[in-house]
């Protein structure tokens, strides 16, 4: 009876630190090196996700370069933030930004399809250039997770597309460059219940041995 319990609180005690390891070592989508134009707000480049993720996985991306709206020029960054002041929309001076939807400003770099909505990368704060006199325009997310973005994970063959926020792209012009950190985990880990499932089976396994072991003595 000892070994039994000895084995089955084994058991248990692997499984717990199974879980806290799967959720400590989270996934990062791979964003592939992708321009996108000013032009593209209707549709915009896309790739394929090639893993299950979940909401608690994460992304990680780099943004550069700024798009223009307007002749009048409103340019901005992928947070959608004014890198020079602009008539458009009014008097705006630069570390402005004007609000198109909830959630969207005008300009900003936009992730998604049209089953996910498409959301807003970048946020307009003080990091991003909110406020300043000269924004950047060089943007990063780090470990920011799929569900704070998308509301959940993201199933493996979900295409996803780039997009500039904006109402017409006739007089468009500019770019933003996207890729991923170097060095990122690019592999999605396994969920818990697989290293659950694992685990049981193993330690099922050690105790029928055991068990066997002692009918035959």
């Amino acid at each position: 009876m000892g070994n039994k319990v000895s084995i089955a609180t084994t058991g248990l005690v692997l499984i717990a630190t199974a879980l806290s390891t799967s959720s400590a070592n989270a996934a990062s989508l791979t964003i592939p090196t992708t321009t996108v134009n000013g032009t593209d707000v209707f549709s915009g480049p896309s790739f394929t996700v090639t893993s299950n993720f979940l909401g608690t996985d994460t992304i990680s991306l780099d943004v550069s370069g700024t798009v223009n709206l307007t002749g009048a020029g409103y340019i901005t960054n992928a947070a959608g933030i004014l890198t020079q002041p602009t008539t458009s929309f009014g008097s705006r001076p630069t570390g402005d930004f004007v609000v198109r939807s909830p959630g969207i400003n005008w300009g900003a770099l936009l992730l998604g399809n049209t089953t996910l909505g498409f959301r807003q990368l970048f946020p307009a704060t003080t990091a991003n250039g909110l406020g300043s006199s000269n924004p950047p325009t060089n943007l990063s997310l780090t470990n920011v997770t799929l569900d704070s973005i998308f509301g959940s994970g993201l199933i493996n063959g979900t295409v996803l597309q780039f997009r500039i926020s904006d109402s017409d792209n006739f007089n468009n012009s500019g770019a933003f460059t996207v890729s991923s950190p170097i060095n990122q985990p690019t592999t999605a880990v396994p969920e818990p219940f697989t290293i659950i499932g694992t685990l049981i089976g193993g330690t099922a396994a050690v105790r029928m041995r055991k068990e066997l072991k002692s009918d035959k003595a």
